[in-house]
């Protein structure tokens, strides 16, 4: 007994001391504010943990509509041998390199992979995170994963300081959500001395009114903008004196999730009663927010009007009686725009799972088909083994109808 809890305490602690020794990457700074307009660099570290690491792979995401890269080039790092060229989306939010470190490899509890500078362009919170492609490979020659954490950074990034006047928007309120609306409307509070306001609309987070007076009102429209993150400036003159700029965020995606296929499992034609719904949208802007799903019976007689209702990928129909339906999946995006696909699944006797009703027609028609030729192979035969005997029936045959006719023609002439 006291062996086997030696062995079992042996055990865990191995387990304990392999994860505690295992490598890690993490981000550098891990947390941090920073202001829209604004630049700040990050770092992907490694740390061994002791261990010999001879290579590694990294895979980053970023989110796109928040941060985007603005110095793509690679300075110092730990990396000998690049086995793939870091690469970089600002579209989609993704970093993506692997190379060798010097043989036979090294030790570093602070090793710089690669530094990253990014710009801010709209408010609100971001997370940096490694992807699932991030591996550290073990020293010993063999192309051994030995990653054991990754350390993602969670950012708060603000919206530059206002200094002027107060804004607001009654159609799009909340400068982190994102809207389908293409027109905006602005109001602002308006300085008892003030006699003159200039604003400017672009998709520069630190855009700067001239010094001309577009209204003395407290209001402005925009109609029919295009998609994308816009920033509304505007400043007010006292007295011929211009004050400072205020800022407003403006998120607009006028588009819907792309197109995406729905998967059924094990098949649209099946007689499994319990079936796997599987489906992936995208949304390059906005961004995908979530899934909504209808089964529409198709038998005749039925009444039913279901409802869409949320889900997640895969989804399982469970107890599906046999007969047609339409499976309906909806994608939202953050905007509230949608992408709707369908798809008819068939559920079958499992007689008829293997023919279906095309086949069995033809299946059918086979038949039939084979008996008529059975029926001709059998004709030709009888005709050619007894080929002689039906001539004979046939002469004897013809004779005897002829014979009342040449006995009426003599009767005639006679």
């Amino acid at each position: 007994m006291a062996h086997a809890l030696f062995l079992g305490f042996f055990f865990f602690f191995s387990l304990n001391t392999t994860w505690a020794a295992s490598p890690a990457l993490l981000l550098s700074p891990t947390s941090g504010s920073f202001i829209v307009g604004s630049t700040f660099d990050l770092s992907i570290l490694l740390d061994t943990k002791g261990r010999v690491v001879s290579g590694l792979e990294v895979e980053l995401f970023f989110p796109p509509d928040k941060l985007q890269l603005a110095n793509p080039s690679v300075g110092r790092s730990l990396i000998q041998s690049w086995t793939t060229q870091p690469s970089f989306s600002n579209r989609e939010g993704r970093i993506y390199l692997s190379g060798d470190t010097q043989n036979p490899g090294i030790r570093t509890s602070n090793g710089v992979v690669l530094t990253l500078n990014f710009r801010v362009i709209a408010p609100g919170s971001a997370q940096i995170e490694f992807g699932k492609k991030s591996r550290v490979f073990a020293g010993d020659g063999l192309p051994a994963d030995i990653l054991g954490q990754t350390v993602p950074a969670f950012l708060t990034l603000n919206p530059t300081p206002s200094i002027g006047p107060e804004i607001v928007s009654p159609t799009h309120p909340n400068l982190e959500n994102w809207y389908r609306d293409s027109t905006v409307n602005f109001t602002w509070v308006k300085d008892s001395l003030a006699d003159g306001f200039s604003y400017s609309l672009d998709h520069d987070p630190s855009g700067f009114p001239d010094s001309i007076s577009e209204t003395s009102e407290t209001f402005a429209s925009f109609s029919d903008l295009e998609s994308g993150v816009w920033y509304f400036h505007l400043r007010q003159k006292v007295k011929e004196v211009w004050g400072g700029v205020s800022h407003f965020t403006i998120r607009i995606d006028k588009n819907p999730p792309s197109d995406f296929k729905v998967a059924v499992s094990p098949d649209k034609r099946t007689a499994e009663r319990n079936l796997i719904v599987e489906f992936s949208a995208a949304d390059s802007l906005s961004g995908l927010d979530h899934y909504e799903f209808k089964l529409v019976p198709l038998n005749l007689g039925s009444i039913e009007d279901p409802l869409f209702f949320n889900v997640d990928s895969p989804y399982f129909l469970s107890n599906l009686d046999i007969g047609r339906y339409h499976v309906i999946v909806r994608a939202f995006d953050r905007a509230g725009n949608r992408a709707d696909q369908l798809v008819t699944i068939t559920i079958v006797d499992p007689a008829y799972e293997l023919v279906g009703a095309d086949g069995l027609e033809l299946m059918i028609l086979l038949v039939l088909g084979g008996l008529a030729l059975i029926l001709l192979v059998m004709v030709l035969w009888i005709y050619k083994n007894h080929r002689a005997h039906i001539k004979h029936h046939i002469k004897n045959d013809i004779i005897k109808s002829a014979r009342p006719f040449h006995g009426k023609k003599k009767k005639n002439h006679g």
